[in-house]
C-alpha cells in the first residue's frame, strides 16, 4: 500500500458477506494506460474477496489479473454499485477510455468486448474538438484538430463502423464567423477525401448555440456544398436547434446528408441559468416529435438514433435508462 494512493469502498455488511473494492490512483497519466500482457493496479480497481489469506492478493503476472476487475482508469475513485443488485454491478463513471494514446490494439480487444456482449458501434465522437477546434487561429491547435479527425477515422475502421462526429468549429468574440467558416471549409475538404478513401462518414454536428456557427438549415447546407465532399454530412440533433428554428425542417432541408441523429428534448425558452440546461428527456420539452417522426419518414431516413440526454435523474438515476428506451421505441414505432 505504500506505493499507491488508494482508497477502499465497503458495501452493506461488507465485513462478513460481501467484497471489499479497492481503487489505485495511478502515479502518472501515463500510467493509466495497461501495460502490455496484463493489467497492473496503476489506475485500477481490485477486487479483494473475504476469507483467510492475504488482504491484498501479490501483484504476480499469474494472479494480478484475477483480482483486476478495471484498469486503464484515470481517476478511479469514481464508482459505486447498482442499487439492489445482486451479485452487485460495479459502475464506473472515469473519464472516457478513448484517448489519443489509445493504440490499435486496445481498440481492437474493446471491439472483441463490444461484438461479444452482442453490441455494434454507431460511430466514434471525442470531445476533444472543444478544446482543438479546426478553426482556431494557432496552426498548431489546428494540426492537432485535424490530427484527432484521422485519428477518429482509423478508430471508426478498426471498430467496424462507418462515420464520426465532428464539432467543426467554433465562432467566439476573437475569432469571428468567417474566419472559422473558412477555415472549416478548407480544413474539411482534405480530411473528407481521407474520409472517403476508409469508407467513413464525416459528420458535422450542429452544435448551433454553443458554437454560434451555421444557425439555420440553409446556412449549414451552404457550408456542405462549399466542402463539397460526398463523405462529409451532418450529425444533426434535433435537441441543439434551440428556439433558432424547428427540428423537422432540418430533416427536411438535409435528408440523404445525415450521417446519424441524436435524440433528445429541449425547453426552447428556458435559456442557460447557471447549472440549468436547456435540455431534457424525450417527450417532456418542445420538441414536435411527430413531425419530427414524419419528417424522417418522407426523406427516408434509416440509419442510428442516438440517445443524448444531458439532464440526470435527481434520484434512481438507472431509471432514465428505461424510460429513454421506452421513449425511443415509441417514436420508432409511431405510438406518439
Amino acid at each position: 500500500m505504500a506505493l499507491y494512493e488508494a482508497v477502499s469502498y465497503f458495501s452493506i455488511e461488507s465485513r462478513e458477506i460481501e467484497p471489499t473494492y479497492l481503487a489505485f490512483q495511478p502515479a502518472t497519466i501515463a500510467q493509466a494506460a495497461p501495460a502490455a500482457g496484463r493489467p497492473s493496479y496503476d489506475g485500477a480497481i481490485v477486487r479483494v474477496d473475504p476469507g483467510p489469506g492475504p488482504s491484498v492478493p501479490e501483484p504476480a503476472p499469474d494472479t494480478a489479473a484475477t483480482s483486476v476487475v478495471a484498469y486503464g482508469l484515470r481517476n478511479p475513485f469514481r464508482f459505486t454499485f447498482r442499487p439492489g443488485s445482486s451479485p452487485q454491478q460495479l459502475w464506473l463513471g472515469d473519464v472516457a477510455w478513448f484517448q489519443m494514446t489509445t493504440t490499435d490494439a486496445q481498440v481492437r480487444d474493446l471491439r472483441r468486448k463490444v461484438e461479444n456482449a452482442g453490441l455494434v458501434v454507431s460511430n466514434v465522437s471525442t470531445g476533444l474538438h472543444w478544446a482543438s477546434p479546426l478553426s482556431a487561429r494557432d496552426p498548431a491547435v489546428r494540426a492537432q484538430a485535424a490530427r484527432i479527425v484521422e485519428r477518429q477515422i482509423e478508430t471508426a475502421t478498426l471498430l467496424g463502423t462507418d462515420a464520426i462526429l465532428v464539432v467543426a468549429g467554433l465562432v467566439t468574440d476573437e475569432v469571428p464567423y468567417n474566419e472559422v467558416y473558412q477555415r472549416c471549409v478548407e480544413a474539411l475538404r482534405p480530411l473528407g477525401e481521407k474520409a472517403a478513401r476508409a469508407g467513413v462518414k464525416i459528420g458535422c454536428e450542429n452544435c448551433n448555440a454553443e458554437q454560434r456557427f451555421l444557425l439555420s438549415p440553409r446556412e449549414f447546407w451552404q457550408f456542405l456544398n462549399d466542402v463539397n465532399n460526398a463523405a462529409v454530412g451532418i450529425h444533426l440533433d434535433v435537441g441543439n436547434i434551440h428556439d433558432t428554428g424547428f427540428a423537422e425542417q432540418w430533416i427536411e432541408i438535409h435528408g440523404p446528408r445525415i450521417t446519424r441523429i441524436h435524440l433528445k428534448d429541449v425547453l426552447k425558452h428556458r435559456g442557460r441559468s447557471g447549472d440549468q440546461s436547456v435540455y431534457t428527456n424525450l417527450f417532456l420539452g418542445d420538441n414536435n416529435w411527430p413531425a419530427i417522426r414524419a419528417a424522417l419518414t418522407k426523406v427516408g431516413y434509416d440509419g442510428w438514433l442516438i440517445a443524448e440526454m444531458e439532464a440526470r435523474y435527481r434520484y434512481a438515476p438507472d431509471q432514465q435508462f428505461y424510460d429513454t428506451a421506452q421513449a425511443m421505441d415509441r417514436l420508432i414505432s409511431g405510438r406518439l
